[in-house]
Order: C-alpha cells, then sequence, then structure tokens
C-alpha cells in the first residue's frame, strides 16, 4: 500500500472538503478551548452545521465518467471523467441537518451578540 495514495483522497480540492475540514476543527476547538466572543455550544452547532453540511455535498458530489467515441477534430476514443452534482437522499439529509445546525447555532449567537 502506497502511502501517497492513502491520503490523496483528503485533498482539498473542493469548497465542500474545506467546509468538512472547517467544521471538524471547530467542532475539536469548541470542546477544548473556552472562546470568549462567544459560547462552546454555539460554536460547536456552527461548526457541526459547517461539518453536515460538507460531507452532504461531498456525497452528492460523484465523479461520472463515460465513452467519448472517436471524432475527425478531437482524435480517438477516450474514457472521460468529471464531477457531477448527483444528489441522494442522504446527502439531502446531510445537507439538511447541517443548514439546521448552523443556522441554529447563527441565530444563537447573534441573539447572544444583541443581549451582551
Amino acid at each position: 500500500m502506497d502511502l501517497g495514495s492513502l491520503f490523496k483522497n483528503l485533498a482539498v480540492d473542493a469548497w465542500y472538503k474545506a467546509f468538512v475540514y472547517l467544521g471538524g476543527m471547530g467542532f475539536i476547538a469548541s470542546l477544548f478551548i473556552e472562546a470568549e466572543a462567544i459560547k462552546g455550544v454555539h460554536l460547536l452547532l456552527l461548526s457541526l452545521g459547517f461539518f453536515f453540511l460538507g460531507v452532504g455535498e461531498w456525497k452528492n458530489h460523484k465523479t461520472a465518467t463515460w465513452f467519448k467515441p472517436p471524432n475527425v477534430y478531437t482524435g480517438g476514443p477516450a474514457l472521460m471523467s468529471a464531477k457531477v452534482r448527483d444528489p441522494d437522499m442522504v446527502g439531502i439529509a446531510f445537507d439538511i441537518f447541517g443548514v439546521l445546525l448552523g443556522g441554529i447555532g447563527l441565530v444563537c449567537i447573534v441573539v447572544q451578540a444583541i443581549r451582551a
């Protein structure tokens, strides 16, 4: 097993992967670091919202492959692949759960800022 190929899937090459990493780091930070500006519970909700939204979109973006037939203008046959968004029920559920958690966390932060 090649160690380089093990971490290839963890590369941050799309916005939803950045949301997963940002949410994960925010979740860990909310557990161990006491923030002075906002409460830990609010940071926990916001970071879990980012995490689940990123996981849902990661699930919804799939790699599609197809066979390109030979053409006089583009050359011989080729196997093509591209990322396409093909949502399924699990991905949509993660998206909705992430938006709800992030929204609740954001509303709690705004309410706390108004009361202070």
